[in-house]
């Protein structure tokens, strides 16, 4: 893979799948819904065409292609879950990051040493920086794939 080509995929995974994000935050029953059907539909065939044609062009073989593009999905539509359901307080309830905060602070030390070390860590969500992360993560994941093809 040429560094062009791999800035091209970065930038180019990494916007696909903010839409995607932004998709299912505004249709928050889309991803329980789809979950584990075909892409029938027109809009759903385009983005997979789209998503394919991306890692494709980044340089990735066939079968590298397709297992990223159902990652993707896979970890956008598990983020974007998890997002909606505790990020929004309509359909979680309270915040309990504090009481999860105080969990983990409270276990036993000899047991649970890297739970209690980072309990601060569990009340501070940043839904951004989270999502942020695990698509750099993955992104750079499948470059480092790239190469090896």
């Amino acid at each position: 893979m040429t560094v062009p080509q791999m800035m091209a995929l970065d930038r180019a995974l990494a916007e696909v799948a903010r839409q995607m994000r932004a998709v299912i935050g505004r249709h928050r029953d889309l991803v329980p819904s789809s979950v584990g059907f075909l892409p029938g539909g027109g809009r759903a065939l385009r983005a997979h065409e789209r998503v394919l044609a991306i890692m494709r062009a980044g340089g990735l073989p066939d079968r590298r292609a397709v297992a990223g593009l159902y990652l993707l999905w896979v970890i956008v539509n598990g983020f974007s879950l998890e997002e909606t359901r505790t990020g929004d307080p309509e359909r979680s309830g309270p915040d309990l990051s504090s009481e999860v905060t105080r969990y983990f602070a409270s276990l036993p030390g000899d047991r649970f040493p890297n739970l209690v070390a980072a309990a601060g860590e569990f009340a501070k969500t940043d839904w951004d920086e989270r999502f942020e992360l695990l698509i750099r993560t993955f992104i750079d994941g499948l470059a480092a794939q790239a190469r090896l093809s």
